[in-house]
């Protein structure tokens, strides 16, 4: 009699939540969060810097386990950076057939097979623009929503051109930088000014779990 190993597909994974989406185009959304490890930039001003370097894995039955499509069919994969790990994450994608799925990305990969298994939302960070970069975040445009993290007029200046550069004028969004209230409340007037003034075909996003919940893990 043989006995067969069946080969787990595990994902390195930080944490697994439910909350709302606190910005970008479902903001407001309830949503299963499923937060992977790992990341290719490690931007200074991350708040998830906690993801960088967590090594535990679950595989995929587990991670299934953790969530009820039957509450709330919405999932948002996010990090980190999940398209460090996009094997495993296609295979997540496709048992996750029944839900609606929001991948969330810096943009620096591109796996065209991901494409039609979640809508993507990408972030680009523009600190580590290069060539090969640029040309990955040009095929996303035509796929995703653009979301830009913006501190100061250089970020601003820096996601305009980038945008222009990639004739992306549609699904893009700008939140202030910051973890504290007061902070992101002034960036957040100073850019809707920007906008109104320089850019009206972005949408400016705040980042309600900051409002709600602060820097904190799970929310």
């Amino acid at each position: 009699m043989w006995s067969v190993v069946l080969k787990m597909t595990k994902l390195k994974v930080s944490e697994i939540f439910y909350s709302i989406q606190g910005e970008g185009p479902q903001i407001g959304m309830p949503a299963w969060f499923i937060r992977l490890s790992g990341c290719n930039l490690k931007c200074e001003w991350c708040d998830t810097k906690y993801t960088w370097y967590s090594k535990t894995s679950y595989d995929i039955n587990h991670i299934l386990s953790k969530i009820n499509l039957d509450q709330c069919k919405n999932v948002v994969i996010t990090g980190g950076e999940p398209l460090l790990q996009p094997k495993p994450l296609f295979e997540l994608l496709k048992r996750l057939a029944k839900a609606k799925v929001y991948v969330e990305s810096n943009g620096c990969f591109y796996y065209p097979y991901l494409i039609g298994f979640a809508k993507f939302i990408v972030s680009p960070k523009l600190q580590f623009l290069n060539k090969q970069y640029e040309e990955n975040l040009a095929k996303w445009a035509i796929h995703s929503t653009f979301k830009f993290v913006i501190k100061d007029c250089k970020d601003f200046d820096d996601a305009v051109n980038l945008c222009r550069k990639l004739n992306k004028f549609e699904d893009v969004y700008f939140m202030p930088e910051g973890t504290i209230d007061g902070t992101i409340k002034h960036r957040m007037l100073w850019l809707v000014e920007k906008v109104k003034n320089k850019a009206p075909f972005v949408r400016v996003s705040p980042r309600l779990q900051i409002y709600l919940y602060g820097n904190k893990r799970g929310k």
